[in-house]
């Protein structure tokens, strides 16, 4: 089917439109039609009520009603119809030229999953396929979805377009059913769909039925968010895979040169006194990755030797006092577990900013707490453009902004950080700290 881009305004209304007809024309049938998707749709497990507030029933009726439009078959007539083709056809319901084009291109736009990686509210928002990491941004005009839609946002959509004209620019718009999903649902709608579409390519199925495939495991992944037990929000080491503990060990600089010629004499070890070292390994990949860091303390003579899990801080340690022998005093051992203070903190689900034991504590004065926390960012983030990223699909960030697709990723990725960080410095009273230092450590503008 070729499909053209409807022409502006034209098309308003013709869900509506489509949906009043149905359920008019043939009740029943409509009605048992909805029900049989709801239930395909529905989680499996005790039938006793949705337990949804109205908000939630509104736009599941809107999902499932633009489902059947796009997808659905209903009895009509005396046989099973495909309501697409039936809404189109000459016993179709009267329908301007736009409205036609809408409800053709709703049959023609698959539902995939797109990551937000910019807001604009009120006016639209950009997004890219979560599973093409060669798609190209896709800024789409949305008004009401765009106030509420925040960067790093995973969401299920169509994407429609609609054609130049009447003074109005030619653009892209959603066809008005979204299927978000919150953070913590994420790793299984992801899993979900991933299998759905390995699965249908595995059993050689054709290209329609695997696009069914996919909608489908998105629709009951963002249906089942409601209805499964909130997961536990796992904060892992992107380069390890262990569970993310940021461990600080201070210590006593007794020979300053000692220690520097120390350090110097590593070749895995590079920086001064003054910036401060870094102990970096190769990965499989190639890339480089810090395993050791050795900052500067708050005195002369401090020093900060940082690691970002539990077993890297403890064989981390073993591998400093080795090398730097008797120019250094261990003093203590600093601990901050993002995931307990996620807890503390309400259960945040954004699962990305590491921050501060001292965020905690309420008699340090707000400045305090956000300088504290911005030196933990700045030391969970040290080596952050050349570490290899999930969200990437395994890439560095300096290697993904290469291509158009891989920089608007990672400039999405760095609005979420900065969302988090926003909300969270509002809910703890205390001033925003900035990530600009990573946009400045890639040369990216915003």
């Amino acid at each position: 089917m070729n499909i053209h881009p409807l022409r502006p305004r034209d098309h308003e209304d013709a869900a509506r439109v489509a949906i009043s007809w149905l359920a008019e024309r043939h009740r029943k049938g409509w009605r048992s039609a909805f029900e049989a998707l709801l239930d395909l749709w529905r989680p499996e497990g005790p039938r006793d009520g949705w337990q949804l507030d109205e908000d939630g029933m509104t736009m599941v009726s809107i999902n499932v009603g633009e489902w059947l439009i796009s997808r659905g078959e209903i009895h009509a007539r005396g046989g099973l119809r495909e309501i697409n083709a039936y809404l189109l056809g000459r016993e179709g319901p009267f329908l301007t030229p736009g409205q036609r084009d809408w409800i053709a291109q709703l049959r023609a736009r698959p539902l995939r999953l797109y990551r937000v990686t910019d807001v604009q509210p009120g006016a639209g928002m950009t997004l890219i396929d979560e599973f093409d990491p060669q798609a190209l941004p896709q800024p789409v005009r949305e008004i009401s979805d765009s106030r509420t839609a925040k960067p790093g946002m995973l969401m299920g959509a169509r994407i429609m377009e609609l054609a130049a004209g009447a003074g109005i620019d030619g653009h892209h718009e959603l066809s008005g059913a979204i299927y978000p999903f919150s953070k913590l649902a994420e790793t299984a709608v992801l899993a979900q769909a991933r299998q759905a579409m390995v699965g249908s390519a595995e059993l050689g199925l054709h290209v329609d039925n695997q696009r069914d495939l996919l909608e489908l495991a998105i629709a009951r992944a963002w249906l089942g968010q409601w209805f499964a037990p909130a997961p536990l929000p796992q904060i892992q080491d992107a380069s390890t895979g262990d569970p993310l503990l940021l461990v600080t060990d201070h210590y006593r600089v007794l020979d300053a040169a000692a220690l520097a010629a120390s350090l110097a004499s590593q070749p895995d070890v590079s920086g001064d006194a003054q910036q401060g070292w870094n102990r970096m390994m190769a990965g499989a990949d190639g890339a480089q990755r810090s395993l050791s860091t050795i900052n500067p303390g708050r005195s002369t003579d401090r020093v900060e030797l940082f690691h970002r899990t539990q077993r890297l801080a403890d064989v981390g340690r073993a591998w400093f006092e080795g090398v730097v022998g008797a120019a250094v005093q261990h003093l203590t051992r600093e601990i901050t577990d993002p995931a307990g203070h996620l807890a503390r903190a309400g259960g945040s689900d954004t699962g990305r900013t590491p921050r501060s034991s001292s965020a905690s504590t309420p008699n340090l004065p707000p400045e305090v707490i956000a300088q504290a926390i911005e030196q933990v960012l700045h030391r969970h983030y040290a080596n952050w453009v050349d570490e290899s990223i999930p969200a990437l699909d395994g890439r560095t960030p300096r290697q993904a902004i290469t291509t158009p697709a891989g920089l608007e990723r990672v400039k999405g990725l760095l609005r979420e950080y900065e969302e988090g960080e926003r909300q969270q410095s509002a809910a703890q009273g205390r001033p925003a700290v900035s990530y600009q230092f990573l946009w400045d450590a890639l040369g990216i503008s915003r």
